[in-house]
């Protein structure tokens, strides 16, 4: 039997890889870099360092969350469920030999795993397109994992109706263009948000960024470091770096 257990490997930006139970889920693929868009922080795994995983999660279809040149080197893409908030994503997915690539809209539900089951939650949007959240729950706890969330209001929803998380997964750079909303959480929203949620774990993504002609248009407004000192005692925040698993104690 194995022992319920969460564990979380940052892998870069909003890209990590729980495990819920001893089930693997990898969220918002990113392995490649472009001329046009950098890291900003080392690659913590590479597609072959991946254990074999019982799902995909995509929270957008930004090509940092949305990595469909790194997506070809992934194994098992027959059998590997990926699901991403619109029917064209899918349809790129399958493309590429993710036969159970699936959209998933607000409120949708899978069971991704003997005893894993996971909710997707809304998350705004970027310009048209849905951002997807995901909240899963096993034995060894319940995870929410917000890739690209910019408000707190969308968590107030959710807890409004839904029991409390053990863990968040929120962003906090606060990433904007130079004319526009904010686009992601800064430290201050993520720190609200797990307390909304429950939380008595923050783990930040979405924290750095890389220098390339992208980040010329756009600006943050915060870090992992920011959020652990704006954290009360009733939160751990656990600055993660990439390619380190941590093990709730939970």
């Amino acid at each position: 039997m194995i022992k319920p257990s969460i564990a979380v490997t940052r892998v870069v930006n909003s890209c990590v890889l729980l495990e819920l139970d001893g089930h693997a889920v990898l969220t918002d693929p990113w392995f490649t870099e472009r001329w046009w868009l950098r890291r900003g922080e080392p690659l913590g795994l590479r597609p072959r360092d991946l254990p074999p995983l019982a799902a995909i999660v995509v929270t957008n279809l930004a090509t940092n969350h949305w990595d469909l040149r790194g997506l070809r080197s992934l194994p098992a893409k027959d059998t590997t469920p990926l699901y991403v908030p619109t029917a064209g994503m899918a349809r790129r997915a399958r493309a590429l030999g993710f036969l159970r690539a699936e959209r998933l809209g607000w409120g949708d539900a899978r069971d991704i795993a003997p005893g894993v089951s996971m909710r997707v939650v809304p998350s705004g949007r970027t310009l048209l397109w849905p951002n997807n959240a995901y909240a899963f729950d096993a034995a060894g706890g319940r995870v929410f994992f917000g890739g690209e969330i910019a408000e707190v209001a969308p968590l107030e929803r959710y807890r409004a109706e839904q029991a409390p998380v053990d863990l968040a997964l929120l962003p906090v750079n606060g990433l904007r263009p130079l004319f526009g909303p904010r686009l992601v959480m800064g430290p201050n929203q993520a720190v609200a948000g797990s307390s909304v949620l429950g939380a008595r774990v923050l783990v930040p993504v979405h924290d750095a960024h890389g220098h390339d002609p992208l980040s010329r248009l756009f600006r943050t407004n915060g870090t992992a470091s920011d959020a652990v000192r704006l954290a009360g005692p009733d939160l751990l925040v656990t600055d993660l770096p990439t390619g380190e698993r941590w093990e709730s104690p939970c």
